[in-house]
């Protein structure tokens, strides 16, 4: 399929800063623009690992919270359904915040689950 989609992502990213940033006076807006070129060079970057590691995660908050291994809906035979998986993926999450809140101390296995995630958004 032509353009890919990292082709269309790019080429918005050099629309905003080879046509629009330039044309800009603002310096609020053009720092504005050049957060969203880099957030759509970031995406383009990042967009075919996220499904994988959605799923990665799914499964990790399934073992943390001793919840049975789902089946994730399928788009078509063999490829999961991003929608779906991220609405597991939140209720999974509100699952976690829940015990966290109400339960007793969190285990050792949330915990690491915790320092985990916060390394892989660093």
């Amino acid at each position: 399929m032509r353009p890919s989609l990292t082709e269309q992502i790019n080429g918005a990213r050099r629309v905003l800063v080879d046509l629009v940033e330039p044309e800009l006076d603002d310096p609020y807006v053009k720092e504005q623009v050049a957060h969203a070129a880099a957030t759509l060079e970031r995406a383009a970057g990042r967009w075919t690992t996220v499904l994988a590691e959605l799923v990665t995660d799914i499964r990790e908050l399934e073992a943390v919270l001793g919840v049975a291994r789902r089946v994730l809906d399928e788009t078509v035979p063999g490829v999961v359904d991003h929608s779906a998986a991220e609405e597991y993926h939140r209720e999974l999450r509100t699952r976690l915040t829940d015990e966290i809140r109400n339960g007793p101390e969190p285990s050792a296995a949330v915990r690491a689950y915790l320092a985990g995630s916060l390394e892989r958004m660093g």
